[in-house]
């Protein structure tokens, strides 16, 4: 009865509904606070880095290490904007996202790491020889973060997790214009064949499972075998219904969308969010929806012929 490890805790972590976020303390608890395991910054980046994440995260400045993990220290999309908000922008969003250990995240501030330029962002990678490598595309106004718990969680599987960050959906930096549906499937494939993976399994939620089958439909064009594409959290519908959801979603504000998603369970953190950018992030839901719509729309009328 006697637990494995403690964790001192000047407040315990909400959620943005203010309750007691149960993630964030079981990513705590995956991770004991012992001497054997605790890694203290060694130069001032690290040292600046770890108090920054200490803030963000509300945990003790003395407990964050060089080799800790933001996501594991139970570091959410949301939290990783407030430390780039935090660092002046220093980093972005996708900055976190290919490197969370903060010693690796510091030595990309000191220049000793090439910033990442593709939009394929690779979360866990085995040891060895990878039994498939699993690509995953976001839901709507989503990132390559939100994919971090389902890395952890594969972690021991042997298998490869890659997220994909969309153009125009890194709340953290400069603003750009989002992409066509065409244009990231083609950087995605080319992405995915110039770095020579196989064993392509295609995870698509939302929205994204519009993206994920055009990827697919691409690969097997160019004669890349894809062995599986898994849809989730999304129903075709019929081609009438998608064009009349697109028609009304494009009549909508940015800030009458980003009231909406604030008020839906799994857009609360909206709500934290200053007012500039919590209409960037429903620009990119509508963005992404839109997409979906279209795509399934077009292919429920032309089976055969959408691509």
């Amino acid at each position: 009865m006697v637990p494995d490890a403690f964790h001192w805790r000047e407040h315990l972590p909400l959620t943005a509904n203010g309750k007691i976020d149960k993630k964030a303390l079981t990513a705590l608890a995956a991770h004991p606070e012992t001497a054997d395991n605790y890694r203290a910054p060694r130069t001032a980046t690290e040292r600046r880095l770890a108090q920054a994440w200490a803030r963000v995260l509300g945990v003790p400045a003395g407990r964050v290490g060089r080799r800790d993990h933001f996501f594991e220290l139970g570091g959410t999309s949301l939290s990783a904007v407030k430390l780039a908000i935090a660092l002046d922008r220093a980093v972005s969003l996708k900055d976190l996202t290919r490197h969370p250990v903060l010693a690796d995240l510091a030595e990309l501030l000191d220049g000793y790491r090439e910033p990442h330029r593709g939009l394929l962002h690779t979360l866990v990678e085995p040891a060895g020889d990878p039994t498939g490598h699993l690509v995953c595309f976001p839901y709507a106004g989503g990132n390559a973060v939100n994919f971090q718990p389902v890395a952890r969680a594969l972690r021991t599987g042997g298998l490869a997790v890659h997220a994909v960050e969309l153009p125009g959906h890194d709340l953290t930096a400069d603003p750009e214009p989002f992409a066509a549906r065409e244009d990231v499937v083609e950087r995605v494939v080319t992405e995915i064949t110039r770095r020579g993976l196989t064993k392509i399994l295609l995870w698509g939620h939302s929205s994204g499972t519009a993206y994920a089958l055009a990827a697919a439909q691409l690969l097997q064009a160019r004669q890349v075998p894809v062995q599986q594409v898994y849809l989730s959290a999304q129903l075709p519908g019929d081609a009438a219904g998608r064009r009349a959801a697109a028609d009304a979603l494009t009549a909508r504000t940015d800030a009458e969308i980003a009231k909406e998603l604030s008020a839906d369970g799994g857009y609360g953190a909206l709500g934290d969010l200053d007012q500039q950018r919590a209409a960037r992030a429903a620009a990119a839901y509508r963005h992404d929806a839109l997409c979906a719509h279209h795509y399934f729309a077009d292919l429920l009328d032309h089976p055969r012929g959408s691509g």
